[in-house]
């Protein structure tokens, strides 16, 4: 069978049609940024005319962000006429509108036929523990989003339990769907823990900084992987590209990973590494 492919705007103006003439509309989800509450495929939101009421931190929404992209994504703050957008499935990315160009609101969700109404206890649950709890949202998301990625972790966990020693083995993954996150993952559980008591918002310094470090340890790193006597550790090349902006979190991230290899593994990578990085 064919398939018709219909652009965005011209599929969002006949819903918008229908939500002026006060017809409430249930449309399929796609994408993972409304995670958990809202999955794709399986779930459908119903759109519903605004009130005024609609255009309030919490409410799930659709909007028009940059031209005919449409996103349904939860409110995150109102600042006069501009509002913040972040899906609940996004741990930094947010978009920016206009109130005028908030178009529709989500009045229910539907489960398998189950429907879960705006005001429900599931809906305020979803809610509001997800904007109150940074820490749920990063723990749930770092699970939910990479079951297939955790599957993995695990087969790799196992051959690495056979063998002797830490292995250096990282990996980059691009952006899924309409997320625009870069993930970083790290076979290594006690980088992990580790990273966790290392991660602290007063330490922080600027993305460049990151990055500036990142290109030149990837760098090293990459070329110790290419040498036969340095591959026992060094397994895997690291696909960090200069010019991507690959964001603060992973930069961040893979940037304390050298940190854990140099200063808790005790295996140098750059000869002359940062100093003064409290640990």
């Amino acid at each position: 069978m064919e398939s018709l492919i219909v652009p965005n705007e011209v599929f969002f103006s006949h819903i918008l049609e229908e939500i002026d003439a006060r017809r409430a509309v249930r449309i399929p989800v796609k994408g993972n940024s409304m995670l958990p509450f809202i999955r794709p495929l399986t779930d459908q939101v119903e759109l519903s005319e605004l009130t005024g009421q609609s255009v309030t931190k919490g409410n799930i929404v659709l909007a028009r962000t940059n031209g005919s992209n449409y996103v349904v994504h939860r409110i995150e703050k109102v600042e006069g006429e501009v509002v913040t957008l972040r899906g609940d499935g996004n741990l930094s990315v947010r978009e920016r509108c206009d109130k005028g160009n908030v178009v529709a609101e989500v009045t229910a969700v539907y489960k398998k036929g189950r429907k879960i109404s705006k005001g429900s206890l599931e809906w305020n649950l979803a809610r509001d523990c997800w904007f109150t709890s940074p820490l749920l949202r990063r723990f749930y998301l770092g699970i939910s989003r990479n079951m297939k990625k955790i599957f993995f972790l695990f087969t790799v966990l196992a051959f690495l339990a056979a063998c002797s020693g830490p292995k250096g083995m990282v990996k980059i993954e691009p952006p899924q769907e309409d997320s625009v996150e870069y993930e970083l993952i790290v076979f290594d559980p006690g980088f992990e823990t580790w990273y966790t008591l290392q991660n602290s918002p007063a330490r922080y310094r600027s993305q460049e900084y990151y990055e500036g470090w990142n290109q030149q340890y990837v760098s090293e790193w990459n070329y110790l992987a290419t040498q036969p006597r340095r591959r026992s550790f060094f397994e895997s090349i690291i696909g960090y590209e200069p010019g991507v902006d690959y964001g603060f979190e992973l930069n961040h991230k893979l940037f304390y990973y050298f940190q854990y290899v140099e200063h808790v593994l005790r295996i140098p990578i750059l000869p002359n590494g940062p100093s003064g990085v409290i640990y």
